[in-house]
């Protein structure tokens, strides 16, 4: 809570003020003048006043901070958390990849390294992209859950069973069969969720074999073990294969996503 907002709160206010003309009263009946009686309730308002912003100062300092939204470190978008470390792991992914080009003399390997990071920063944008996916399922699916609408849709049939036909029962029905509706919307978005996410899951996991792969190619290569022999980059083709296997499903989920009624 801000200081003005402190000093405004309207619990401290009553707070002073009941405070304050109890005191007065007290004092008032025990001799004193009114105006001294009423000077003193003053004093004892104020000082309790005091006192509650001095605890709501100190509460303020020992509850923890709320934590920030996740965010997108390359474009600043807000970002589900549960997405955000798997586009951190891409983004290490294509570092390292990049670090291996330039470590690399091999003149085959570096080529092949140059294209694979060239690769991968194209396949994080394109995971980026995918993200806002699950951003828009996410806003589509604030409210009750498909849980909480299913009970709503078995409670509207057992009121509309009990009606006698007439409009209020069809309009218990109409109730019900738009719960239902909503119902199964949200489950379909809740499993496309799941689905996405797992995607993006299992390609982020491609993107690290991928530059795993690189590292072992650098390291066979630094060693002498591929002096004189070609570069087998086989393991590394294979891995960007699947990547780009993930990417392509990932674009099927989420045209499926615009598409879906």
């Amino acid at each position: 809570m801000r200081l003005h907002e402190r000093f405004t709160d309207p619990r401290g206010i009553a707070a002073c003020i009941l405070t304050g003309a109890a005191g007065a009263v007290v004092i008032a009946a025990a001799g004193p003048a009114f105006p001294v009686a009423l000077l003193s309730g003053a004093g004892i308002g104020t000082a309790v006043y005091t006192a509650y912003i001095s605890a709501e100062w100190l509460a303020d300092r020992r509850r923890p901070a709320e934590p920030a939204p996740a965010t997108d470190t390359a474009t600043g978008n807000p970002v589900p958390a549960d997405t955000e470390r798997w586009l951190r792991r891409a983004t290490a992914a294509a570092a390292k990849l990049r670090a291996q080009r330039d470590g690399s003399d091999n003149s085959t390997l570096i080529q092949a390294l140059r294209e694979a990071a060239s690769y991968v920063d194209t396949a994080i944008g394109q995971l980026r992209r995918r993200v806002d996916a699950v951003v828009v399922i996410d806003a589509n699916t604030a409210g009750p859950d498909a849980g909480e609408l299913r009970k709503d849709q078995a409670r509207l049939e057992k009121e509309a069973e009990a009606l006698a036909p007439g409009p209020l029962q069809s309009a218990k029905q109409a109730s019900a069969r738009a719960a239902a509706e909503r119902a199964r919307s949200r489950e379909r978005l809740d499993e496309l969720r799941e689905v996405l996410l797992a995607t993006l899951e299992s390609t982020v996991l491609r993107l690290e074999a991928a530059a795993d792969r690189g590292s072992v190619l650098v390291s066979l290569q630094a060693a002498g073990d591929a002096a004189g022999t070609p570069v087998d980059l086989t393991p590394l083709t294979t891995e960007l294969d699947a990547v780009q296997a993930g990417l392509d499903k990932l674009e099927e989920i989420t045209h499926g996503l615009l598409t879906q009624e």
